[in-house]
């Protein structure tokens, strides 16, 4: 089984381009060493991510997140065991959100919405879709 964590967090500054580049590229090294796989999206200062590996290295990597200050106002939305990777062969796949979807998904995003998020961010479904599904959660 692997284990898949999925966290919403916000930015402690606007997220400019390097910056943005220098997180990806620590995170790829970090999670192709420990067998990590997942997704960053971010956009108007909120951030979402899933990762998802081996049970120690996910807590590793999330370790690391939560005391990074480029960030603050963690909530985790899912720690669980799923079956398979969703991000397989990604050692971080990165999306922007929509302003619109953004727009109070920390209040409106629930755990059984995190399937319809990963689908939507991850593969490509249209945000209208996307945006039904989370509230609907």
């Amino acid at each position: 089984m692997i284990r898949q964590l999925c966290y919403l967090s916000t930015a402690a500054s606007p997220m400019e381009e390097r910056a943005l580049e220098r997180i990806v590229a620590g995170a790829e090294r970090f999670n192709r060493m420990a067998g990590v796989t997942g997704l960053l999206a971010h956009g108007e200062g909120v951030i979402f991510q899933i990762l998802e590996g081996p049970r120690d290295n996910v807590a590793a990597a999330f370790a690391r997140i939560c005391r990074d200050r480029r960030h603050h106002s963690i909530r985790l939305l899912q720690d669980e065991c799923v079956a398979t990777r969703d991000f397989a062969g990604s050692p971080m796949a990165v999306r922007t959100l929509e302003p619109g979807l953004i727009a109070g998904l920390d209040t409106m995003v629930s755990a059984q919405a995190i399937p319809a998020i990963i689908a939507g961010i991850g593969h490509g479904l249209p945000v209208a879709a996307l945006h039904q599904m989370v509230r609907a959660a």
